[in-house]
């Protein structure tokens, strides 16, 4: 059994290389099946040797598992302190083994050894975010797997009472150490195989639902969560605003520099999105070039500030090779949930501060609230945050001059 888990974390991992905690997975099963095979096949005549050999393989499994469970989630794996936690053992186990003919204190080494190098690893676990299903099985069995390295060696012994190494084989303790793993090392290996899975489900749900250039929502999946997180700020009272951006004259930016720059441009615009949102945010690319977020718990003046630092970065971004100096601008329109509304309502007013913004020279954030029926700005424009535009037939002139010839 535990050689076919090896076996199925290494078919796993040969799908997608670059989750090496699956490797790990598969090395540590597959150390656990070394360990069993040499208990089990060992002759009786090695006496306590026997758990001596089986130690370094049976710690060594638990350092790569741990390494593996915790890396998935996430965790920094103590893979030092276990590994001296391992050879402490065993230089422990060289010493007592010196002394009388009991085999008790051999198993108890390698059992605590295994068990405080999983009950750290349970610790640990639990600082990884997201409680589902899958990985509250998971720590349910690594702490039941830390806990019967401690409780099966007691009761098993209170049977036996001291183990000669001769008997080993027809002790109480060698029977439920036997049985113990057998069961314990299927619901802990399903454990494993289900995060593993839970993983891979989740990468492909990321890579159907993530638009391949800027690495935001494709738009369905986008307004998708957005309704249903305008439904949920309406019945908590959450405020709640829409921002969309828009990156201006992008269609001469490919005529004028190819179409390498403006693909260039709409993944720097994505990826400078998500470093600038926050988690409880979601951002889509809506558009050829337009982008939108959804501000949770802000109104719409703090969004139009998310909006104008993102306005600012824009200006600052490099776009394709740096002798050409392509520079984007982009225009934004921010409106902030009233009266319940859903999101068809509030993007097209959120729409509407953009074409305002657009209207009154881009490069420039608009608020829906303080934009007239006719699109232009009351008072005089001072809700807007506006900058000076340079405009692209001007750098257009000013490269075809400096490149002439």
């Amino acid at each position: 059994m535990t050689f076919i888990f090896a076996a199925a974390f290494l078919v796993i991992w040969t799908r997608d290389k670059g989750k090496h905690e699956n490797l790990a997975l598969s090395l540590g099963w597959l150390l656990l099946t070394s360990g069993f095979s040499i208990s089990l096949m060992s002759p009786d005549h090695w006496g306590r040797a026997i758990p001596a050999v089986t130690h370094v393989p049976y710690t060594l499994a638990a350092a790569a598992m741990s390494w593996g469970v915790l890396t998935r989630v996430g965790v920094k794996p103590p893979l030092v302190p276990h590994l001296w936690m391992a050879f402490t053992g065993f230089a422990t186990m060289m010493v007592v083994q010196n002394f009388g003919n009991s085999i008790v204190a051999d198993v108890m080494i390698t059992n605590v050894t295994c068990g405080a190098m999983m009950v750290m690893t349970a610790q640990l676990f639990t600082q990884a975010t997201g409680r589902d299903l899958v990985e509250r099985f998971l720590l349910v069995m690594l702490i039941l797997t830390a806990a019967q390295f401690f409780i099966r060696p007691v009761l098993s012994l209170m049977f036996d009472g001291p183990i000669a190494a001769e008997a080993y084989r027809q002790s109480a303790y060698y029977f439920a150490l036997n049985w113990v793993f057998a069961f314990g090392s299927v619901l802990f290996g399903l454990a494993q195989i289900a995060g593993s899975v839970k993983d891979q489900v989740s990468a492909l749900y990321h890579k159907t639902s993530r638009d391949a250039l800027s690495g935001l929502l494709v738009r369905g999946e986008f307004e998708a969560q957005v309704e249903t997180l305008l439904n949920r700020a309406n019945a908590e009272g959450v405020e709640t605003a829409l921002v969309i951006g828009d990156i201006d004259h992008f269609k001469q930016v490919n005529d004028i520099w190819g179409h390498q720059a403006g693909d260039g441009a709409i993944a720097a615009f994505g990826a400078m999105t998500e470093t600038m949102i926050r988690p409880s945010d979601i951002a889509g690319r809506v558009g050829g070039e337009e982008f939108c977020i959804l501000v949770w718990n802000a109104n719409e003046a703090i969004a139009a500030g998310l909006a104008e630092r993102l306005r600012v970065r824009t200006n600052a971004l490099e776009i394709g090779e740096r002798a050409f100096d392509v520079r984007l601008t982009a225009s934004f329109g921010v409106a902030q949930q009233v009266n319940g509304e859903g999101y068809r309502a509030l993007f097209a007013r959120a729409d509407g501060a953009l074409y305002a913004s657009k209207e009154a020279g881009r490069n420039r954030v608009s608020r829906a609230s303080v934009i007239s029926p006719t699109g232009s700005t009351t008072d005089g424009g001072s809700q807007a945050f506006k900058a000076q535009e340079i405009s692209l037939s001007d750098r257009m002139a000013h490269h075809t001059k400096r490149y002439a010839g």
